[in-house]
């Protein structure tokens, strides 16, 4: 092999190695393996219809496979059944499941499979784990707590924006990661950003706590974004990541707070048309 083709050859892995990592990313997030009473397994994983250009890259990548929408809802659905594929999707993300519900699934599936389970590896830096993570299960929205009447009464995507245009310094931009427990405390840890938060009870009533790694602070968002640069976001929900600046910057000129008619209003009511543009 000349060195040139080595070259080619360790770049071509490389980038193999990064698409792996997304992708364990992402079925850890929407991903599963089933597994039926004659011990044959099969493998599929989710999507919204704005994010298809994924599945679609994901059938052409594995080379196999259906794609298809889910009734009654506004998700596409990929499926595999062929064991070649199955062994092929579990050699890529051995090493790289994190989930511990997703864990205990996988490692009954390597048993089935012949494959020796390997414990996920510790992360680098460079990892696009949590870019697929966020992929699947990820979400950055600006909450409004506080509305009018009227803007409260309009519906669909119009209203999320009216209300949200409208709502003065009654919001607040936020990325979460809904997660098991504390099961995603390594990523802060590791990459010193984001911190597990606990939704609170609900007029006194106990309920089931629901966890999620969150991120509200502009210096967190710098820290994030700062990742995502070198290791984008495959989901529209790169869109919203990149407008997260825009947001803290109309906010520190105050635009959300002038009145309709002004310049600087306009503008911020621009950005909010934009926050939405995905919404189906």
């Amino acid at each position: 092999m000349t060195f040139q083709n080595k070259n080619k050859f360790q770049k071509k892995k490389k980038k193999c190695q990064k698409w792996n990592q997304w992708f364990a990313g992402l079925i850890d997030g929407t991903g599963c393996f089933y597994i039926n009473k004659k011990n044959e397994i099969s493998f599929e994983l989710t999507a919204h219809i704005t994010d298809a250009r994924i599945v679609y890259d994901i059938k052409n990548k594995l080379k196999a496979g259906s794609v298809k929408l889910r009734s009654g809802s506004n998700n596409i659905r990929y499926r595999v059944k062929q064991h070649a594929i199955i062994l092929d999707i579990v050699n890529r993300i051995n090493g790289k499941v994190r989930n511990s519900i997703r864990g205990n699934q996988f490692k009954k599936v390597c048993q089935l499979l012949n494959t020796t389970y390997i414990p996920p590896v510790s992360l680098v830096k460079s990892d696009l784990y949590l870019a697929g993570l966020f992929d699947a299960d990820g979400t950055i929205n600006i909450n409004v707590s506080k509305t009018s009447q009227s803007d409260s009464q309009k519906s669909k995507v119009y209203g999320q924006i009216e209300r949200l245009a409208n709502s003065k310094d009654f919001n607040q931009l936020i990325i979460k990661i809904p997660c098991l427990n504390s099961n995603l405390s390594f990523i802060s840890e590791f990459y010193g950003f984001g911190k597990i938060n606990v939704t609170p009870l609900k007029n006194g009533k106990i309920t089931k706590p629901k966890y999620y790694w969150t991120i509200t602070d502009y210096e967190e968002i710098v820290l994030f974004y700062s990742y995502l640069k070198k290791r984008p976001l495959r989901s529209v929900k790169m869109h919203r990541i990149r407008l997260s600046f825009y947001y803290f910057h109309y906010k520190k000129l105050k635009y959300n707070l002038k009145s309709s008619n002004t310049v600087e209003y306009k503008i911020w009511s621009k950005f909010c048309n934009s926050w939405f543009k995905y919404m189906v």
